[in-house]
């Protein structure tokens, strides 16, 4: 987080880009909050091609016959399956596509290590010469293994006891043209899509404060695929946790039903469970990510290879007890079901209802700042209370144990 911060103070007024065919200055922009640079610019000096979709929502980007996918307006990439977040987002001005310069100077250098070296003093990019008749090593991404790597502190940390170093996935549910529920009983025209990315922002901060490492899928009223959002923890991530408000229909029980559940991916047993899963896989349909045989097909097909499951009912459990012993509401459970945005995150996930919008005490309580805030430490103590147990089934297995 620290190398980001510095990544998006630190701006140059220009990239040199210096190849075996000579050199060139390109202008780095501040126009949209954060620098970027004219991928139009990067196709002589790197021979960089760039493709639109017809509504120019999705950009792929190709650089030595590797290819990046961006969604404009979005701040992160694609790469060999897995995604990495980025300090803006690409956007179109001037029927241009602008891409952040944190990818041209931090993703790209690493990704394809033996290729680009950046030099930031300089504000300069080197390709490398590459000896005749030898082949360019492409440095891969991180690939999703059972135990991504984990330095180990000198001591425990003193605010959680933890050894090891952690990055949790926190995923505010819906967002830009998804509003999620309507929040029946949100004052100010509040929706799910505005309680989930206040509780997913101070759920940050709080595992921030306690030393683990936080990417958000969402920071502001952005709408990321559903089918998108899991592929955030495919590599260098533990966690998964998905932020949502829970409604009811209308009907006799619409108002009177409260409280706080937690998911996990696997089949639903319940009517109740299939109601849930299946309102929060329709948001889908605000997506432009294609899923053949429909959500569900998805989800279920996925579920046989996730491995993760066991892992992901016990995180469920710890989370709901720690969130139920702070909520207003009736502690319904851990619950489980098949929802698309936990299918691939190929780690421990869970999807948080927080609450439901169409009971008074519930809504009220989710919309107040006090209120949001007991749900983000609650989570962080269940997240915390899962990795303290999970550091000791290493200890005892030494640690080769798998998750």
């Amino acid at each position: 987080m620290m190398v980001l911060l510095l990544l998006a103070a630190l701006i140059p007024q220009q990239v040199l880009i210096v190849t075996p065919r000579g050199q060139a200055s390109i202008p780095v922009t501040n126009e949209a909050g954060a620098a970027a640079i004219a991928a139009v610019l990067l196709a002589q000096p790197l021979g960089l091609t760039v493709s639109l979709d017809g509504g120019g929502s999705a950009a792929r980007v190709t650089l030595d016959g590797r290819v990046f996918e961006f969604d404009v307006g979005s701040p992160f990439f694609r790469y060999d399956g897995a995604a990495y977040p980025l300090v803006g987002a690409p956007y179109v001005a001037r029927d241009t596509l602008f891409l952040p310069l944190h990818w041209l100077t931090g993703h790209v250098p690493r990704l394809l290590a033996n290729r680009y070296r950046w030099s930031p003093g300089l504000s300069r990019l080197d390709e490398q010469t590459v000896p005749a008749g030898t082949t360019t090593a492409i440095a891969a991404p991180p690939i999703a293994v059972a135990t991504p790597p984990m330095a180990v502190p000198a001591a425990p940390n003193p605010v959680t006891g933890l050894r090891l170093a952690h990055t949790i996935v926190v995923d505010p549910g819906h967002g830009g043209i998804d509003p999620g529920n309507p929040g029946l009983h949100f004052p100010g025209g509040l929706t799910e899509k505005d309680i989930t990315l206040g509780i997913g922002k101070l759920l940050r901060a709080e595992l921030l404060r306690r030393g683990l490492t936080v990417v958000l899928t969402r920071s502001t009223d952005t709408l990321i695929d559903l089918a998108s959002r899991p592929t955030f923890c495919r590599a260098d991530c533990d966690l998964f946790v998905s932020i949502h408000v829970n409604s009811m229909p209308p009907g006799r029980r619409q108002t009177s039903v409260n409280g706080v559940e937690t998911y996990f991916l696997s089949d639903a047993k319940t009517e109740d469970q299939k109601r849930v899963a299946q309102m929060e896989n329709d948001a889908l349909r605000f997506g432009t990510s294609p899923v053949v045989d429909g959500p569900l097909g998805f989800v279920l097909r996925d579920l046989q290879l996730n491995e993760y499951l066991r892992e992901s009912a016990r995180l469920a459990e710890l989370v709901q007890g720690k969130v139920a012993r702070i909520h207003p509401g009736e502690d319904r459970g851990v619950q489980q079901g098949p929802f698309l945005v936990l299918a691939a995150a190929r780690r421990p996930s869970i999807l948080v209802e927080t609450g439901f919008a169409t009971n008074p005490s519930d809504g009220a309580f989710l919309a107040s700042a006090t209120g949001q805030h007991k749900i983000a430490t609650a989570i962080a103590d269940g997240i915390v209370a899962y990795l303290l147990e999970f550091e000791r089934k290493i200890a005892v297995g030494g640690g080769g144990q798998a998750r």
